[in-house]
Parts: structure tokens; sequence; C-alpha cells
């Protein structure tokens, strides 16, 4: 079993866990397992009657449990066997029970990946090596997902993402260890996506994932989440290594509608995104923005039967606006708004998701309002999305905004 210590917040942890719906179970000083919750049969597979009285270990368990007592104190990484024969890493704590003796709960925290067991059998459209999508199944159910977020009116999200330096785990630990890498984060990914979502693999150290119905500000929390889980997971080149080691991700990301209109221009723009991530210096989330992003100051109405006065733009671009506001909506609401351009007749009409509300005085001098929040644009109207390209393609010759998001999540 590996075992990695998590010094930071492991109590808190393990209070927070107990008895919750990640599953627990319980294990005497000789690893026999004398308690199994329903969180643990439903998230290995296994039932109470089939475990209990048994040692821990294989195939309950990949490598034993008979060194969780000694960590205690730590949050712990363990590799479970499911019952389909599928590997679960997760993160659990452990507490000793007061009253019964030497014995410890294991309260499992998260599954941080999910790996099929042994090198899958190649099929049509699956990737042998992973297990996953292929890059020809990637880019056919891209197409199909682009035009039901289309005649659907929902955003959709892709993520590109590449393993940094593959090759130097490959040169010092050998190429068993690299796939090994390889198939480990398979399962990361697969873990840390929704059902609904697609991860392939699109290249020998690069992978894609289609987010449905979440635009660019939720892909970068995605992305970010994976992230920082890959820089965390203690890799070995087998199973019975007590050699570990670490490697990292770059991951890019855009969106439709904001960023894209056909499906090869969305993997156009996230790659640009993950080139983008990758010569900042790698082990980073970077989104695709377009440029230009221009001030402008003109009523924003929240749209409606009578609608409403919310504040005045700051700036526009086409992912997005900032409004100068002294009712901030709340982060995560979608919302119907309204404004007039310059160069449009009548007012254009959006509707958007609020991805941050920071005080006005942040984002810039305004002092007849107190606070503004960004919103990232998720549909358009027929014409509407035109003129707002028009708009600001007009408006090049203008001097741009420092090159950041304000509303960037």
């Amino acid at each position: 079993m590996r075992h990695e210590a998590r010094q930071d917040g492991a109590r808190e942890a393990r209070g927070a866990v107990r008895g919750g719906d990640g599953g627990a179970f319980l294990i005497d000083g000789h690893g026999t397992i004398v308690g199994f919750d329903g969180g643990m049969e439903r998230l290995t597979g296994w039932t109470a009657a089939d475990v209990v009285g048994r040692v821990a270990g294989a195939p309950i368990l990949v490598d034993g449990v008979a060194s969780i007592p000694s960590a205690v104190a730590d949050t712990t990484e363990i590799a479970l066997m499911a019952r389909d024969g599928s590997v679960l890493d997760v993160e659990a704590a452990v507490v000793r029970e007061s009253g019964l003796g030497n014995r410890y709960t294991v309260s499992i925290l998260r599954v941080v990946a999910r790996s099929d067991a042994g090198r899958l059998a190649p099929f049509a459209g699956c990737d042998a090596l992973t297990g996953l999508a292929s890059r020809e199944s990637f880019l056919e159910r891209l197409d199909v997902e682009m035009r039901a977020a289309a005649s659907g009116g929902r955003p959709l999200a892709l993520v590109l993402a590449d393993v940094d330096h593959l090759r130097k785990v490959a040169d010092t630990r050998g190429r068993d260890a690299a796939a090994s890498v390889l198939r480990k984060l398979a399962g990361i990914l697969r873990a840390g996506v929704r059902e609904e979502d697609l991860v392939a693999r699109i290249a020998e150290d690069d992978f894609a994932v289609i987010l449905n119905g979440l635009g660019r500000g939720s892909a970068r929390q995605v992305a970010a989440r994976l992230r920082s889980t890959v820089e965390r997971f203690r890799f070995t080149a087998t199973w019975d290594d007590t050699s570990s080691f670490g490697v990292t991700m770059s991951l890019g990301a855009a969106s439709y509608p904001t960023d894209a209109e056909s499906a090869a221009d969305l993997v156009s723009r996230a790659q640009e995104a993950l080139d983008e991530a990758r010569s900042l210096g790698r082990n980073r989330v970077w989104c695709y923005t377009r440029r230009p992003r221009v001030p402008l100051r003109t009523p924003v109405y929240l749209d409606g039967a009578a609608p409403l006065l919310l504040g005045y733009t700051q700036d526009l671009s086409p992912s997005g606006l900032f409004v100068a506001t002294s009712a901030p909506i709340d982060v995560g609401m979608r919302c119907a708004l309204s404004f007039p351009l310059p160069t449009a007749q009548g007012n254009v009409h959006v509707i958007g998701r609020v991805v941050r509300t920071v005080p006005l005085a942040v984002a810039a001098p305004a002092p007849t309002r107190s606070a503004g929040m960004g919103v990232e644009f998720e549909r358009f109207g027929p014409e509407d999305r035109r003129a707002i390209d028009a708009y600001l393609y007009e408006s090049e010759a203008r001097t741009p905004l420092p090159d950041s998001d304000a509303f960037a999540s």
C-alpha cells in the first residue's frame, strides 16, 4: 500500500468524513475487516457479507492495510480493488476507535483516480493503453455535442491537457513507467469529471475533456482541480514499487459559444490556450482569451416584462462584460441581460453567468457605485453576437485594457 502523509487539515478532514457518503470500514490491528458500511458497498461493489471477517488485502485492497494503524495522524492514500476489477485510488482518514480495542475506522475522503485493472484489449473507438475514447471517437463526439449545445442554447467547454516532460519519465524510469503514468492519469481525469463528460486520449501524452453545459469559468475550475490532483499524486513504476515520483500537467480551456462557433475552432482555441500554459512554465491552467477587450460605458438591463436597470458596463469582450453595479447578483446565477451598443440599432440580448463579484475599487474608480460583477456570455440572440463582434472589430484602434479578464473566475 502506498502511504502518503497529509499533515495539513488531517484532523478536520477525519471529523468531516466519519459517517459520510464516501464510505468507511473498520479493521483491527491484524488487518481483519470487522465492519463495512453501505457507502463502501456502493463504492466498491463488495457487500459486507463478502468482506467482513477477512484479512484486508487483494482482492479488497490492492496492497493490504496492515500498516494503516501507524497512519492514524495522517491522511492516507489507499488503492482499493473494486468487485468489477477496477482500481480506485482514494484518499482516506484513519481514526483509532476508543473502547473497541485495537480497532480503526478508515473513512474515504474522495476518489482520486478510477482505473481499469490491467491492460484493456483494443476495440473500436477506444485507446488500448488507457481505456479512454480515442482521438477519432473524441472528434465524433465533439461534433455531436456542439450541435446539441447549439440547438439547446447551452454552453460547452473543451479542456486539452498535456503531460509535462513525460519523455523524462520514460528516459529515467523506463517506457513501462511512462505507460503506467498515462494509465493512472486517465483514471484521475475520469474520476475528476462527471458521468456525462467525455475524457479521451488524443495523442501520446495529450488528453481531451469535453464538459457539457459548462462555460469558460466552470471549465477553468475543473481544469484547476485536475491539475492540483495530478500534482499531489505519487506515481509508481509498478504496483509493488516503493519508490514514488510526481508528474504535472499543463491544461488549456476554451468554450462555446464565447470562444468558437465550430468544433474545429474550439479545438484550435483550446490548443492555443494549452500552448500558452506551456510557454508560461507548464503545470498551470490557461483559458483562451480573444482580443480586443475594450472599455465601454453603457447601461445594462435585466431583461423581463419590465426591464430593470442593473448598472453600467465597464468593459466588453467577445467572452463577457463587467458591470459596475450597487446590486451584484450571486456568483453562479444565470441572467438575461440587454444593453445598447453605439454601432447597433436597439439593444443586444445575451444570457450570461455571473462568475465573479468584486469591490468596485478593485475594478475601476466610480464613486457613485459600490460593487461590480463579471458576466460570462453563454447564449446570444440571433444577431447579437455579430453585433458585439462588429463593435469590437471597429474598436481595435482604441487603447485596450490591461491583458487580464476582470470577470474571469
